[in-house]
């Protein structure tokens, strides 16, 4: 992990706190990032997982922030829920981008028909180069907001064929999930994309490669079904989200630009209620915050910045006492992994037997996976065939989810030692954070609904409301 808060980033802050209170309008390079399912608490534990990890390194200067985007100097907060209830990804990536509620699983449309224009396709239209840029895949339902349209966010191939005619400059990231469609007899996007004159990275050596001039789609050389790797597993060759995001001020500037930048994966760490994986996830999404503000230092008058997310997974919740922050670090550096490369390891629970796999839990979890009952109950289920398990039953939903009983018992007897706790497997209607810095940034200030980011862009952007 890379030293932050250097000088440079001080002084852009300042910058930025100065344009903040200049209330200054007519932003021409504008970055909205969301992290998609990060909540509050999912923000402070990358702040304490920081603060330990600065402390374990013998760095003890006080500071009041620990993430970049936690010290942008415009806060404000927005409301989440879609007109099915608590939201999903579809309806509030919708909310975000068109500046229009919708039902759960539609994609810049009412669910009807009816089609939202989004504010990047608006942007475009008003002389904008257009990025956008996620650790998910192309066509999931956050990104797909900003260049697609759909009553459903699950006909990825329809989606997806969507990207090369919205003639944006730039995507990258994960990937697509299903480039040929789900019986992968149909066209390829990828070859469509290229016939319709994008240049396609899918190498380390091709995203460094790529120039300004054209458009260009790069994605991940570690993808698997269009995500980034997590970055807790990342290997060395990986492109990161903060790498994507340089990449595409370098192929978009020059010029009036509007980038998204979505933290995808920090939502799929908390539905599996992995405080771990979501930690290294936030702070990856941060770092690409850093680029941007980066860029702000250099470009004051007239760039943007808006961090949100799109709602918040799992219910996170973490202890404040003071014992357990002194061991919150420990605990969550001491993972090996993600809950995902953990489940890949363990494959024959019935023949190795609960000892085996209990040291396997203890290598790469640490002390937290305990010999307790619910561990060895959580064992004992794992090892009776997929076919054969209580899956529908409300007590196994409650404690596993759709997930491996083993590795969940595993993580959230971890969790609980390092202060963490989950509500749930799935979204809550719990308000998040927006912070903001750069020109117009005054403006996302306060307590409002998601769609209102849009409206609140547009006006930074002096680009009227047009429908």
């Amino acid at each position: 992990m890379r030293v932050r808060h250097t000088l440079k980033i001080f002084a852009a802050l300042l910058i930025a706190i100065v344009c903040a209170g200049q209330a200054q309008a007519g932003a021409k390079h504008v970055f909205l990032f969301i992290g998609d399912g990060m909540g509050t608490a999912q923000r402070n534990a990358a702040e304490i997982f920081l603060a330990g990890k600065r402390a374990a390194d013998g760095d003890f200067q006080p500071r009041q922030s620990q993430l970049t985007m936690n010290s942008l100097p415009v806060t404000g907060e927005i409301g989440t829920g879609s007109l099915s209830g608590v939201t999903d990804s579809a309806a509030a990536g919708t909310a975000l981008a068109t500046g229009m509620k919708t039902k759960n699983g539609a994609v810049a449309t009412d669910g009807n028909g009816a089609k939202f224009r989004s504010i990047a396709s608006i942007a475009h239209e008003n002389g904008y180069k257009v990025g956008i840029v996620t650790s998910s895949f192309f066509e999931d339902a956050t990104p797909a907001a900003f260049y697609a349209h759909s009553d459903s966010r699950a006909r990825r191939y329809e989606i997806g064929r969507q990207l090369p005619e919205s003639g944006f400059e730039y995507f990258a990231g994960g990937g697509f999930s299903n480039p040929k469609g789900k019986d992968k007899k149909m066209q390829s996007i990828v070859d469509i994309a290229a016939s319709n004159g994008y240049r396609v990275a899918s190498t380390r050596a091709g995203f460094e490669s790529l120039s300004p001039g054209g458009r260009a789609i790069s994605t991940s050389p570690g993808a698997r079904a269009g995500y980034m790797p997590w970055a807790i597993d990342s290997a060395e060759n990986d492109i990161s989200l903060a790498e994507f995001v340089k990449k595409g001020i370098d192929l978009l500037g020059g010029g009036s630009f509007f980038m998204m930048a979505e933290g995808g994966k920090i939502d799929l760490a908390c539905h599996a209620n992995d405080a771990a994986t979501a930690i290294r996830e936030v702070i990856a999404f941060d770092e690409a915050v850093d680029t941007a503000l980066a860029f702000l230092a250099e470009h004051p008058d007239d760039t943007l910045i808006v961090v949100t997310s799109d709602h918040e997974t799992g219910g996170m919740a973490l202890s404040a006492t003071s014992d357990v922050k002194d061991a919150f670090y420990g605990a969550m550096s001491r993972q090996r992994g993600s809950y995902s490369r953990f489940e890949g390891s363990i494959s024959k629970p019935a023949a190795e037997g609960f000892e085996k796999y209990l040291a396997k839990a203890r290598e790469f979890f640490g002390d937290g996976a305990a010999r307790t009952d619910g561990v060895a109950k959580a064992f004992a289920m794992t090892a009776i065939p997929q076919k054969e398990r209580p899956v529908k039953s409300a007590e196994y939903k409650k404690l596993y989810g759709p997930y491996d009983p083993f590795t969940m018992a595993c993580m959230r007897e971890m969790n609980a030692r390092a202060g963490v706790t989950w509500s749930t497997f799935y979204h809550t209607g719990k308000h998040v954070a927006v912070s903001a810095a750069g020109a117009g940034a005054e403006a996302f200030a306060g307590e409002y609904e998601n769609s209102e980011i849009f409206t609140k862009l547009l006006k930074a952007m002096e680009i009227e409301p047009v429908r």
